[in-house]
């Protein structure tokens, strides 16, 4: 997942992503190309503690350059579609773990990446909440986000 993510370097072989070989980009390339094309929902959520909600969905857009007025719209968007658009404003320590890893998802989905990688994305969660993120993912793909 690491290598298909662009989060490491191969050894040895190419890889294409939508059609573009990505083998030998630069670290910078590589951070674009992750930051575009690939969504990541981590088991441990990777959330910023001192952001609220709101601020790390929006949190990959800041890094795109997406206008500010554009990117709350899109992040309120995203949070719309995992059910947290009451939430925005409260930190990360101040939901259940089922809510973090949606924030995870709308922060995934922001940027309307070609993939969505998942590492154990309900590993961590109850039955309910489990179901909830199957769900939401269901959902997604049924949109033809995922």
């Amino acid at each position: 997942m690491n290598i298909l993510g662009c989060l490491d370097r191969m050894d040895s072989g190419s890889y294409i992503l939508n059609g573009k070989d990505i083998s030998n980009l630069k670290d910078d390339e590589l951070a674009h190309i992750r930051n575009k094309e690939i969504g990541f929902v981590f088991q441990a959520f990777n959330l910023l503690p001192r952001m609220n909600i709101l601020e790390n969905v929006e949190l990959p857009m800041v890094y795109a350059g997406v206008p500010a007025r554009e990117r709350k719209e899109r992040a309120l968007d995203a949070l719309r579609k995992v059910g947290l658009e009451d939430r925005i404003k409260h930190k990360p320590n101040e939901i259940s773990g089922g809510q973090k890893q949606r924030v995870a998802i709308a922060r995934a989905i922001v940027n309307s990446p070609s993939v969505i990688m998942a590492d154990e994305p309900t590993g961590n969660l109850d039955t309910r909440s489990t179901t909830e993120i199957i769900n939401i993912f269901q959902n997604l793909n049924d949109d033809g986000k995922l």
